[in-house]
């Protein structure tokens, strides 16, 4: 009954605007309170315990300085170069524009991991072209929106570091994982964009030349060996996550500073002090998504969900279709990183006992949470688009819905085919 009331506390503070960590704390803060009335009080002490041990972990110091090597980026002209890079390589295709924000994106998902930072980077800069150019904003910012929700899948992805914290899971076999998902997802956006263009007789731009190309490469292929020392480092066990997550921030300083000259000192402050405040609001959100979990253990609400789901199957791949459509229905409604510190430790000891790869079931677990970031009501990255755009957030998913339906394709695709997730860690890591 208290762990009702508490659910039912976390959903009205969400939906009345509270911030996502604050409400989770708030309605933790209030079972602890109800529960001393109760048989069984919880001891307040348990609050201040789990905020402190819920963050003391050598894989979550990974975080900030992916967090500052993607705000590096942003300083130093990375994003622009990309975009320009795209542009020389797919804008002349069916797609035009549309093609230039999906590469780009998959080129950002290598660099920040954060699917909502990539959205703001390329969106800022190509939803007001492509509206310049006739395309319609939703259709701009729906696509701009969709292809963002790469990159949390691409190596490095902030979700996966946690979930490795969480579930126990190799952080290098995570990024490894999603590297042939990532390349389905960019496939599958890229066609869409050109069977729309066909159909609706969207404009290509101009082809760039040869010239035109080897410039743009020399000036965006720099920022693209950033995945590459993270996939070789973990590949030849030359470094820990954490240990190559500082070689990505020394690489894009060195980009910054000696190659583009981009970099300036008052730019570097800016960049490390939107790191140190993002990486605040992760945290704080981590800690007390921990002090959630740790009650919803109490409460015992894992041994109730899954006899629930084992009363219905004990078959894997009916519990994954279930689990599948609980993930997307709550990840509209709840942020992909307080869903995931709560149902992961429910879901794992489930579905691992029943013979499922703890590093697919993983995948698919992140994955579901991005789709809900592209879904209202409460899709973060539907409002950065939106903003940007500055249209609503339904008029934004209406234009992206085409690419959204593959996404959801791609994570049937994923669920029911294992061996595209697990090839590359098997061939490489184990």
């Amino acid at each position: 009954m208290l762990l009702t009331i508490c659910i039912i506390l976390l959903f009205l503070f969400v939906m009345l605007g509270m911030d996502i960590a604050y409400a989770i704390g708030m309605a933790a803060l209030a079972y602890i309170a109800a529960s001393q009335f109760d048989g069984r009080p919880v001891n307040p002490v348990l609050f201040t315990k789990t905020i402190s041990s819920g963050v003391d972990s050598y894989a979550l110091l990974a975080i900030p300085m992916y967090v500052l090597a993607g705000e590096l980026m942003t300083k130093a002209g990375v994003t622009r170069r990309l975009i320009d890079f795209a542009a020389s390589l797919v804008a002349h295709r069916p797609g035009g524009l549309a093609n230039v924000g999906i590469t780009s994106n998959l080129f950002m998902a290598g660099i920040s991991g954060s699917a909502v930072a990539d959205a703001a980077a390329t969106g800022s800069i190509l939803i007001p072209e492509m509206k310049r150019r006739g395309y319609a904003a939703r259709y701009a910012a729906g696509v701009i929106s969709a292809s963002a929700a790469m990159a949390p899948i691409i190596p490095p992805s902030i979700l996966f570091i946690l979930l490795a914290s969480i579930a126990n899971l190799s952080v290098g076999e995570l990024f490894i994982a999603g590297i042939l998902p990532g390349i389905v997802m960019y496939i599958g956006l890229i066609g869409v964009s050109g069977f729309i263009a066909r159909r609706y007789d969207i404009p290509r731009e101009p082809k760039a030349s040869w010239e035109e190309r080897k410039r743009a490469m020399r000036a965006g292929i720099l920022p693209l060996g950033a995945p590459l020392i993270i996939i070789v480092t973990k590949v030849f066990g030359i470094a820990t996550p954490t240990e190559a997550a500082s070689i990505v921030v020394l690489y894009t300083l060195i980009i910054g500073v000696a190659v583009y000259r981009d970099m300036t000192l008052t730019g570097f402050f800016q960049a490390a002090m939107t790191a140190a405040m993002t990486t605040a609001i992760l945290m704080m959100t981590v800690a007390f998504s921990q002090i959630f979990g740790q009650i919803a253990v109490l409460a015992g609400l894992g041994r109730t969900v899954q006899s629930w789901l084992l009363g219905i199957s004990d078959n894997p791949y009916v519990l994954f279709m279930i689990i599948n459509l609980l993930l997307l229905v709550l990840g509209t409604f709840l942020d992909a990183l307080p869903l995931m510190l709560i149902l992961s430790p429910i879901f794992f000891p489930l579905m691992t006992s029943l013979g499922v790869d703890p590093i697919h079931f993983g995948l698919v677990m992140v994955f579901n949470l991005v789709l809900g970031m592209v879904t209202p009501p409460v899709g973060l990255n539907l409002f950065v688009m939106a903003r940007i755009s500055g249209i609503g957030i339904m008029d934004v998913f209406r234009g992206g819905l085409p690419f959204y339906c593959v996404l959801w394709a791609a994570l049937l695709l994923l669920t029911y085919v294992p061996w595209i997730t697990l090839l590359l860690p098997t061939l490489l890591m184990r």
